[in-house]
């Protein structure tokens, strides 16, 4: 920059630049020594090389304007040549203001070099080869001029030659320089490495299409599994600001158990830490409704929820809005439809707002429709409606006092969902409920209301899935793991071949970081490809995972793979590369040139360090899988306990299915059709029985209860109550389940609703009130006293027990009473809707024609559930086999890499030993020697990762001990099966090149040497 301070500058107004540089430029002269104005102006002059043109005088209104800025200051004295003369110095103001502005300058003028290099630097990139022509073209130009300088100081032709490339100190290492002053010679590195690459790759096409598809495999299992993971767990919530969304529900069952509403109404005016509360009804058979209008009777779920569910969600609707206040207040009949319910049912239509919808054979109108997103609180929510418009909210035990003698259970359900304050912690709102809870016990008190926690709903939707998914987390980074030692030993194994070649390099100048970076773009570039391959394996994956997976896994419909899944493959992939490629690429950038030719002329032969790397991979890989197979093992042993478990029923040839009326239906009508029912679906010569439950299976929550009053017994107190299932059934229910009578009757047609009452219970009823007795003709009292069934009940007949509450659960004890002498109020109970069906073939060939026979008898009738008894058990497996199924598919693929590598590394050996194997077998080794001797190499290897690995499969099976059934995490058959497994699997992988250096030739080692 050319600046120009003359006399007739207005130094009142310079551009800012000019007197930035001017300021600096005079701060950095005084900052030498004191100095007069000429001596400044006379120094300025020679700094600048005469660039700067200052006149006398021009410079005393800057040098005022810094002595009222206070960086310098003036005094004074008497020049060199006796004059009185203005010195000025730098102050300590003036010092900082100095290391600043050089400091401001210094990275302006890096700034602007980087701008000014930029085009000379594209330039070098995309037009490299003309701009080694001119630096070819400079440095000749160079050399002849110096050469004829050199000439005609009287030195020889040749001799000038030779003096001007020693001034040159080498024409290639000046290139060099050169090239590295332009900031691009990294890339052309780069992009010759990658050339170089990709050829060296193609021409070893076994070794990358074994590397590419051992890694996409690997890098293929942990996105798919990734994907579910993000979507499941780490993905936020729908709503707004999700993590401060919890929910306060039975501490003991979430789930099942909930609150009793008269605290919700208490809480609303006292609690400090929610910003809103709303409340739902829990899941259960009252939110369980009948859309009548517009085709078939559908049975559906509907959620009741309090006017400020939506917005303590944070949620908005895609359509309409939602209800308020008011409208919950006067139990007004209007709902808001699922994104699915308004697909199915009005085909997306955006007129659907005002529309009805015949719920329950009343009409309700459409208010709103939410979007696809929110599900909640079920997965297969179809509708939200005024919690106060839900059948059950007048029952006089929800508006008066409740009896303590009620479980509570019955009463207690209702959910909180809360949106916490800003500042306050899901710890702090806990401690807020416990103390509400115990004001509320001592002012109310009331064994209904149970303790209470606080969960980020987040943490409650994910439930039991976190561990499952933790343990398929860890098992596909065990196989990428494995993946890449696999792929590291081949790498280790080639690079042993290439040792002549490294050397060479390395000998005509080529560093130990060239050649690693080498090596290494080399092994990205294979991990770019199976990252790319992984990704398109993943995506099949992911839609086998969602296809094959259990409903109740949340939000699993969500996965997909998405940018942050797409970032996830980006980084297994380059951690890939890292954990194969650095290893081999260290190792062969550490051989000493000299030491690798000379071993390249003796001959092949990997050097000891090399084979105990190799060795340490395969230890590796094999510890890694008897991990794996360990806990494949047991889920696969817990797979088989719960399936052999005693059912006490026979499921064979079994057909169930739900019979339900719309609501409002009448009651005689309902006990019509189900009495009709019953003897129609009788008459087909393919039917054995037909009989009815209230609930087939009881999976959720079963509550604690206990007999009001026993025979000739104490009653139990309330806190000694253990869970207890009181079910109606009605029509052959027993022989159609194929249950087992080991005592009394049946229950007959004689059993009516005037007779007295009866009840057939089961053995663990029996154990548990009338031990070392027997149990027929004893007397009790149920819990709940409603009218007649007050009356005493007489055990007439004893079962087996009954795996009904859950194949993986301890059957409890059951009461089986006649629908006939149940409550008529208690619909439920009077008309059992679970129909069983034993027919003498395959129940789905009577499906349609029962179907059809229950159609014809009453068109309203819904009809839910037609499965096989075998069907319904298998879903209840559904989790399990899910989890094993995996864990044993990843820990399938782990074996089968470890023992490609073993036989990898045996293969390898015996073709780097062949001369040494034929020469001793030539001096006179016996051939099963050679062959015991490449055995017990494999089993040495082998041996050492299974003691690895069941010392780290003790300590990790731990983990998994929930996930057991029937076996032990630490069970002593399963480590043994799995370690004699992986032995025997080793011994196999190395029978092959054992077999081979058996049959070496000495005539070709002979020969060789």
């Amino acid at each position: 920059m050319l600046v120009s301070v003359t006399e007739d500058m207005d130094m009142s107004e310079p551009s800012d630049l000019v007197q930035d540089t001017l300021d600096m430029l005079l701060l950095k002269i005084l900052a030498l020594e004191p100095m007069n104005g000429f001596a400044v102006s006379q120094r300025l002059k020679q700094v600048s090389g005469d660039v700067l043109q200052v006149s006398d005088g021009s410079l005393y209104p800057a040098l005022h304007k810094l002595e009222q800025e206070g960086w310098i200051t003036a005094e004074w004295k008497t020049s060199e040549y006796g004059r009185r003369a203005k010195y000025y110095s730098l102050t300590r103001l003036g010092r900082r203001q100095l290391e600043k502005e050089a400091d401001n300058w210094g990275r302006l003028s890096s700034a602007i070099s980087r701008v000014i290099k930029l085009p000379l630097r594209l330039r070098s990139l995309f037009r490299w080869a003309q701009a080694d022509q001119e630096l070819n073209d400079e440095l000749r130009d160079h050399l002849e001029r110096k050469t004829e300088e050199y000439v005609a100081k009287g030195m020889t032709q040749e001799e000038a030659q030779r003096r001007a490339r020693l001034d040159l100190s080498g024409i290639e290492q000046t290139k060099e320089k050169c090239r590295d002053a332009r900031g691009v010679n990294w890339i052309q590195g780069l992009i010759q490495d990658v050339r170089y690459g990709l050829r060296v790759l193609r021409k070893s096409p076994g070794f990358t299409i074994v590397a590419v598809l051992t890694l996409a495999l690997g890098i293929g299992a942990n996105t798919a599994i990734f994907s579910v993971i993000e979507a499941v767990l780490l993905r936020p919530l729908p709503y707004k600001e999700p993590s401060h969304v919890v929910l306060v529900a039975d501490r003991q069952e979430p789930k099942g158990g909930g609150f009793l509403y008269k605290d919700f109404e208490a809480w609303k005016s006292q609690v400090r830490s929610f910003e809103n509360m709303a409340a739902y009804y829990r899941d259960s058979g009252i939110c369980r409704v009948t859309l009548t209008a517009g085709g078939e009777p559908e049975s559906v779920q509907g959620a009741f929820v309090s006017s400020e569910f939506f917005r303590t969600l944070g949620v908005q609707p895609q359509l309409g809005r939602f209800f308020n206040s008011d409208e919950e207040a006067h139990r007004a009949h209007v709902v808001v439809l699922s994104h699915g319910l308004w697909l199915r049912r009005f085909g997306a239509s955006v007129d659907v707002l005002g529309k009805e919808l015949q719920i329950d054979s009343a009409e309700w109108e459409i208010i709103g429709v939410m979007p696809a997103t929110f599900a909640f609180p079920n997965k297969d929510q179809q509708f939200w409606a005024p919690i106060t418009t839900n059948r059950s909210w007048q029952e006089a035990a929800l508006t008066t006092n409740i009896d303590p003698s009620n479980t509570r259970l019955f009463f207690a359900r209702w959910i909180l969902v809360g949106r916490l304050k800003s500042a306050v912690t899901v710890s702090q709102a806990q401690t807020e409920i416990d103390s509400l809870i115990a004001r509320l016990n001592q002012s109310d008190p009331d064994k209904n209301r149970a303790p209470l926690a606080v969960t980020p709903l987040g943490v409650h939707l994910s439930g039991n899935t976190g561990l499952a998914l933790f343990v398929l987390s860890a098992a596909v980074l065990f196989v990428l793991l494995i993946a890449c030692s696999n792929v590291a030993n081949l790498a280790l194994a080639r690079g042993a071949g290439r040792e002549r070649e490294m050397a060479v390099r390395a000998a005509l100048g080529a560093s130990r970081a060239r050649l690693t970076c080498q090596l290494f773009t080399e092994s990205a570039l294979l991990a770019l490809a199976s990252g790319i391959l992984g990704l398109a394996l993943a995506a099949f994956g992911l839609r086998a995972l969602i296809a094959f997976a259990p409903g109740d896994i949340p939000r699993l419909n969500e996965a997909r793979l998405d940018a942050s899944v797409l970032a996830f493959t980006i980084g297994i992939s380059l951690l890939a590369a890292i954990l194969f490629g650095l290893l081999p690429a260290w190792k062969a950038s550490q051989r000493d040139p000299q030491e690798s030719l000379k071993s390249a002329a003796r001959g092949p032969g990997a050097p000891v360090s090399l084979k105990r790397t190799r060795d340490v991979l395969v230890v590796a890989e094999f510890a890694m899988a008897i991990i794996l197979l360990t806990g494949a093992g047991l889920l696969v042993r817990s797979f088989l306990a719960v399936q052999s478990v005693d059912l006490g029923f026979q499921p064979e040839q079994v057909l169930a299915m739900r019979i339900t009326m719309p609501a409002g239906t009448p009651q005689s009508r309902v006990l019509a059709l189900h009495d009709e029912v019953l003897e129609r679906l009788a008459t087909p010569p393919d039917v054995k029985a037909v009989g009815a439950i209230s609930d087939l299976f009881e999976l959720g929550g079963v509550g604690n209860l206990g007999l009001r009053a026993i025979d000739g017994h104490v009653p139990e107190p309330p806190d000694k109550w253990t869970p207890l299932i009181w079910q109606s059934v009605s029509g052959d229910y027993f022989q159609a389940m194929g249950a087992s009578l080991l005592r009394g009757r049946w229950f007959t047609s004689q059993d009516g609703p005037n007779s007295p009452l009866v009840a057939v219970i089961d053995e663990n009823m029996a154990r548990r009130y009338w031990p070392n007795e027997d149990p027929l003709g004893k007397r009790f009292k149920g819990q709940d006293p409603r009218g007649h069934n007050d009356d005493w009940v007489t055990a007439v007949g004893v079962v087996r027990n009954m795996r009904r509450n859950g194949l993986e659960r301890e059957s409890v004890p059951h009461v089986f009473q006649w629908y006939k002498q149940c409550e008529p109020a208690d619909l439920r109970s009077s008309a059992p809707p679970d129909l069983v069906v034993r027919t003498t073939g395959d129940p789905l060939r009577a499906a349609a024609s029962l179907r059809a026979l229950v159609r014809s008898l009453d068109a309203t009738a819904i009809l839910s559930s037609v499965t096989t008894m075998k069907e319904q058990l298998s879903e209840q497996l559904s989790p399990r086999r899910f989890q094993t199924s995996l864990l044993g598919l990843f820990s399938l693929m782990a074996l089968v890499l470890a023992v490609v590598g073993m036989f990898a590394l045996l293969h390898y050996s015996v073709a780097q030993r062949t001369h040494e194997i034929g020469v001793r077998i030539a001096l006179g080794a016996q051939r099963n020697q050679v062959l015991r001797q490449v055995l017990c190499e494999g089993l040495r290897l082998a041996v050492a990762g299974v003691v690895i690995g069941i010392l780290g499969a003790v300590a990790l099976t731990r983990l998994i001990s929930s996930l057991l059934f029937g076996v032990r995490a630490t069970d002593p058959a399963s480590f043994a099966t799995v370690a004699g497994l992986l032995i025997l699997v080793a011994l196999l992988a190395c029978y092959v090149p054992a077999r081979r250096a058996m049959r070496v030739d000495p005539m070709v080692a002979l020969r060789y040497e």
